[in-house]
């Protein structure tokens, strides 16, 4: 079973949860949120643990009847890889946490090809990506 967090639950987010929940031989870990909203009633709603990057911000989502599964880093601990679906800009702040967790990561179009040193598209490098540990995606 791979083990999958989503960090960032938002536009992306939802849909590669979806996606992936969707998959007999995936599991979700983990969502995380940066603050309280309707998309994290969703994911608990769903069943998705729900992680927050600032833990400091833990009493307003417990405010908002929203239970917190613990902190981001957390989260990546429990997974092979991480799906970072967080805003163009904020993913490569966090390549250091997957790289020091040693977890696999796969970075949405929006962050530069540098973050990764490798975009993909499964029209022309499949096979190129099999292995890497880290991957950005060429769009969403």
């Amino acid at each position: 079973m791979i083990r999958v967090a989503i960090n960032g639950y938002g536009t992306i987010g939802k849909r590669v949860a979806d996606a992936v929940s969707a998959q007999p031989d995936m599991e979700i870990v983990g969502v995380s949120k940066t603050k309280p909203s309707a998309e994290a009633y969703i994911a608990v709603k769903k069943g998705y643990p729900l992680y927050i990057a600032d833990l400091s911000k833990k009493d307003a989502f417990e405010k908002a009847g929203i239970e917190i599964a613990g902190s981001v880093t957390d989260m990546i601990g429990k997974a092979d890889v991480v799906v970072d679906a967080t805003p163009g800009g904020i993913g490569a702040s966090n390549r250091e946490m997957y790289e020091k967790a040693g977890v696999k990561a796969v970075w949405q179009g929006g962050e530069d090809h540098e973050v990764a040193g490798f975009s993909f598209s499964s029209s022309c490098n499949y096979e190129d990506a099999i292995g890497r540990q880290f991957v950005r995606v060429v769009s969403c």
